[in-house]
């Protein structure tokens, strides 16, 4: 019996002329894609995989993993991914963790010490592979991609998704966005990252395309110039991506009036929403969720009618709630800890039953952050719960002055944090990093903080160069640390 990703490609290549991947110069069809899948399967199942062993992927074309990935998909191979651009270290603790022991590469540069590689090749089929391998296992509740947490306040969380529940987010979440015969989705972030890995993933389950930038070393395109030659019509950016966006004036050109654009994240200002739609001719859509859970909250394309303070509504296959510390729900406007359940999320984490007794409380997710309703029934985002800080008994979100550094124009980045104080508790302290070296400082950002936010300033603000980032992109707000006491 089939694996429920390896029928539903089955199902797509019968099809005529249904594209799945597009790159610059390759258009490449579900049934061309199928037989490269069935190829690489046909290799690694060479290998005498067990049903309860996870494979390991170190591939970092985005072409080769993605056909790996749905490769281990159709034979029912749980995988994590190990990205190449992470410390051997930190790749070789995951795979312990999961008792990996067999990693697929494409690139025998790639092969990690003390794990068995397993080279596959992607780009000439195995004309004898016209059938699929039989499957370890077609069972579609047990793990089918294992994750890792950002790891930003320590070491990270592992979970799986079942191939049940990527179907049921990928159906979800690709038909929200309006995807229909013309959808292509495009993210300019590596495959080996798990936000774009699993967009490509849904987009594979939904029948649509996805777009892959160049494999080839190429001079860098604009998005514009992707966007139009590849008729791309939906992208997914990182905050600091549109950031870079903004800054950017090599290419004044406006997006395509089909594209939509989403950005992920909890604090997107009013005034970059405002820029993007007046520099690319289109909305920003931003959207909320956990990586664990999925979507929680996402403006809807084409409705015209954005909330700029907030993630957008709640999605509607999912629920909701804004609860206090007796989970007792809070009155619409009054800040709570969000709190989240669905039909398929997950309810444990793996060997972690302090991270599970935290997050995971009598058949909800609490994914940590601290949230309100507007009035207009958007979710706004204030923050971490264990981030906020206490000054002198006023409680105040690194999220709202973070707010109100980023809605400056020379302000590419802030990151809020508290020095602890045995006097006065947590003083807060603010770093943010520039669009160009010395257009503002900090003396005037402080008194545009004063007055917007007044007790709740920043007591101190430093300009970085840049801000410490984790593989992800996210801040890393606990080396932010060292900079106060060092003063620089």
């Amino acid at each position: 019996m089939a694996t429920l990703f390896g029928a539903r490609l089955e199902e797509h290549a019968s099809r005529d002329a249904a594209l799945a991947v597009i790159l610059p110069g390759l258009e490449m069809s579900y049934s061309e894609l199928l037989a490269r899948v069935r190829a690489c399967a046909t290799q690694v199942a060479r290998a005498r995989l067990l049903p309860s062993e996870t494979v390991g992927i170190t591939i970092a074309d985005e072409l080769a993993h993605f056909v790996s990935s749905l490769a281990l998909l159709s034979l029912g191979v749980p995988q994590i991914g190990l990205p190449t651009y992470e410390p051997i270290p930190k790749r070789l603790d995951l795979a312990r963790r999961l008792a990996v022991t067999r990693v697929i590469v494409a690139d025998p540069r790639h092969a990690l010490p003390g794990l068995q590689a397993l080279p596959v090749a992607v780009d000439a089929p195995d004309a004898g592979a016209r059938r699929a391998p039989k499957p370890v296992t077609s069972d579609p509740d047990v793990p089918g991609i294992w994750y890792a947490s950002s790891g930003t306040t320590g070491e990270p969380k592992i979970y799986a998704l079942t191939q049940r529940m990527l179907a049921w987010r990928g159906a979800h979440i690709i038909r929200s966005e309006g995807g229909g015969a013309e959808y292509r989705t495009f993210s300019p972030v590596s495959i080996e990252d798990p936000l774009s890995k699993n967009r490509r993933t849904y987009c594979a389950w939904a029948g649509h395309a996805s777009v892959f930038q160049s494999r080839t070393p190429s001079p860098p395109r604009s998005l514009q110039e992707q966007c139009t030659s590849l008729g791309v019509t939906c992208v997914e950016l990182t905050i600091l991506q549109v950031s870079d966006l903004l800054a950017d004036r090599s290419d004044m050109r406006r997006l395509p009036a089909r594209t939509t654009v989403y950005t992920t994240g909890a604090m997107v200002s009013p005034r970059m929403r405002s820029e993007f739609e007046a520099r690319f001719g289109v909305p920003l859509l931003v959207h909320y969720g956990a990586r664990e859970f999925g979507r929680i909250s996402a403006d809807t394309p084409g409705s015209g009618d954005y909330d700029t303070e907030a993630t957008g509504p709640p999605v509607p296959w999912i629920e909701l709630e804004i609860v206090d510390g007796e989970g007792r729900t809070v009155p619409k406007g009054e800040v709570g800890e969000i709190r989240v359940r669905s039909e398929h999320m997950i309810r444990a984490y793996h060997a972690d039953p302090v991270a599970t007794s935290r997050h995971l409380r009598d058949g909800w997710f609490y994914p940590g952050d601290m949230g309100s309703l507007t009035p207009r029934g958007g979710l706004r985002v204030h923050g971490r719960g264990d981030d906020m800080m206490n000054l002198n008994g006023i409680k105040i979100f690194p999220a709202e002055i973070e707010r109100v550094l980023e809605d400056h124009p020379a302000v590419k980045a802030a990151a809020a944090f508290p020095k602890s104080s045995l006097i006065h508790g947590d003083i807060p302290i603010a770093a943010v990093e520039l669009h160009e070296a010395g257009s503002i400082g900090a003396e005037e950002l402080m008194s545009r903080a004063r007055e917007r936010l007044g007790l709740r300033a920043p007591r101190k603000i430093i300009v970085l160069a840049s801000l410490p980032r984790n593989a992800a992109g996210k801040v890393v707000k606990r080396e932010l640390a060292s900079f106060v006491t060092t003063g620089t």
